[in-house]
């Protein structure tokens, strides 16, 4: 990573995808080691472009030693500009929704960061849409940037639900046009309800909307057209990944991606063999990327948290400002843990852990409490538990970053069959890492990886295969302590979010007659089985981060 490799492309211009190490030869206020630095004007550009650009922040918006937090954006910023740069700052989406930092104002919270920073444009990324287009709506109204997804629109009218695109005009004359798109996973990952009349180009339909982006901004006379790609390079994304899109696409010079939190820094070809900067930062800003261009010449850099320590102080206030106040509202101890609960991605998106187990035996303990006496297991998909929780004191806070989303605890009944093929839809991207991978309470199940998965097609407005040949890798062994009978009966408990259909549960959502809701949110079921259920502790039980032995997985 300390290697400099520069990609020569003659019919185009030259690529520099560099580390850290050579970033103090790009800007020489990068080694400032100012906690605050003034905020000053953009100063004349002498150098050329300078892109600042972050994805998948989901609200870590306070420094600490592994992040960068909001207030270093603009700092890096006016280095850049102090050492000659004209500076846009972009950002990949999936900004609004994360840590109860954001999630307490529905995702203001993070456009007001952005707001004080001064980001020149987003993309919409799926957790965008995590409080309803409604909600949606009101952060692009709130930001005084544009937000912009060219692929998503109004079932009824046809009409964008965002903007597609924005120009910038530098000080020499050259335009820089910057359009986004959002994933079709989203269709997959929200709860319908919140996004009806809504549609998301996918395939081939995606790469003609990005197509016509390209062609309007080249039209408009943009020397430079960078794509925000909320879209991820994950295997089982195809064909809606950024560089599906690349390869069939032409005119794009830069994509900055965003959705499967990985960094990445490389040259691909675009459709007509022409050469495209692709760039990503990871998640949770453990990472800022930076772009030069100047006399034809595009160089990236990845900076980490020991790179740069600049941070800017409104931005830094204000982010303590709500913090502060979401501490006041969250900062209760409601119990204590002598040890990790383990929630981190992709592991409870691949295995069981032991907050799976947790979460999974609140929801079970909350139906079988609340009068529906009969339900058998739990499950939820792995991509609904949103943090791990720290040994030590318990907060409502920590409650709330595992399960940010205030979803309706349902309990529905089903056959043995529906189980088992929600079970296998679940596992089909076993040992790799899925959303809707299930975790569960009251279920003992294997999975044999050995066994490709063979898939029917996907689900009714969904990205989420229905599996050919239901039990062909999965195993169900037990249901509620008692041999698995697929033409038995099984009252399931899970969330409104899943019962929804989506991610991998679509067979438990299509026994839409025998839903019903037992009148409690999924954070509140967690309290509850922490305070009552455990008496405030969570017990040995579940010390073990790899869960009790209710999945295995064979390799």
């Amino acid at each position: 990573p300390n290697e400099e490799t520069t990609v020569t492309n003659i019919t185009r211009r030259e690529f520099t995808l560099s580390s850290a190490a050579s970033f103090a030869a790009l800007s020489p206020y990068a080694a400032r080691r100012d906690t605050t630095l003034r905020r000053t004007k953009t100063v004349a550009g002498r150098r050329g472009l300078a892109i600042i650009h972050t994805n998948d922040t989901h609200g870590h918006d306070i420094a600490d030693d592994e992040t960068f937090g909001m207030a270093a954006v603009p700092a890096l910023r006016e280095s850049l500009e102090l050492d000659g740069y004209e500076v846009l700052v972009l950002d990949a989406g999936d900004a609004c929704q994360g840590t109860v930092l954001v999630n307490q104002s529905k995702g203001k919270a993070a456009i007001d960061l952005m707001n004080e920073v001064g980001y020149d444009a987003m993309a919409v990324g799926n957790h965008e849409f995590d409080f309803g287009l409604s909600g949606l709506q009101e952060l692009m109204a709130r930001a005084t940037f544009p937000v912009l997804s060219a692929n998503v629109s109004f079932t009824d009218t046809g009409e964008r639900v965002a903007e597609a695109h924005a120009t910038f005009t530098l000080r020499g004359g050259t335009k820089v046009g910057v359009f986004g798109l959002t994933t079709p996973e989203t269709k997959g990952s929200l709860i319908v309800q919140g996004i009806k009349g809504v549609k998301i180009a996918e395939g081939e339909e995606l790469y003609r909307v990005a197509q016509e982006a390209a062609d309007e901004l080249r039209a408009e006379g943009c020397g430079l057209i960078v794509l925000l790609a909320h879209l991820g390079e994950e295997d089982f994304m195809h064909p809606n990944r950024a560089i599906d899109v690349i390869s069939h696409v032409t005119g794009i010079d830069i994509v900055v991606d965003g959705h499967d939190h990985k960094e990445e820094q490389r040259v691909v070809s675009d459709a007509a063999g022409k050469d495209v900067l692709m760039v990503e930062t990871g998640c949770y800003h453990h990472a800022l990327g930076v772009i030069t261009y100047e006399g034809g010449r595009l160089a990236s850099t990845l900076l980490h948290p020991g790179d740069f320590q600049g941070r800017d102080g409104a931005v830094a206030t204000l982010a303590a400002s709500i913090n502060s106040e979401v501490d006041r509202e969250l900062g209760t101890v409601i119990a204590t843990c002598d040890h990790f609960l383990n929630g981190e991605r992709p592991g409870v998106r691949e295995h069981e852990t032991n907050l799976g187990d947790l979460v999974c035996d609140a929801f079970l303990w909350a139906a079988q409490t609340s009068g529906a006496t009969d339900t058998d297991c739990a499950v939820i998909g792995g991509s609904s538990i949103r943090a791990s929780i720290e040994a030590g004191d318990i907060t409502m806070e920590d409650i709330l970053n595992v399960l940010p989303y205030n979803n309706d605890i349902m309990t529905v009944t089903v056959t043995g069959a529906q189980m088992l093929e929600a079970m296998e839809a679940a596992s089909s991207a076993s040992p790799e890492e899925l959303n809707g991978f299930a975790q569960v309470s009251g279920i003992v199940y294997e999975i044999d990886t050995r066994i490709p998965f063979e898939s029917a097609g996907t689900y009714p407005d969904s990205t989420y295969h229905r599996p050919a040949h239901p039990g062909r890798r999965v195993t169900i062994k037990t249901v509620g302590g008692a041999p698995f009978d697929e033409r038995a009966s099984y009252t399931v408990v899970t969330t409104s979010y899943h019962m929804s259909g989506v991610d991998s549960f679509h067979a438990l959502a299509e026994s839409a007659s025998t839903i019903k809701s037992i009148g409690l949110i999924d954070y509140e079921t967690l309290v509850g089985y922490i305070t009552d259920a455990l008496s405030g502790v969570v017990s040995s039980d579940y010390a073990d981060a790899g869960g009790q032995g209710r999945i295995t997985i064979l390799t």
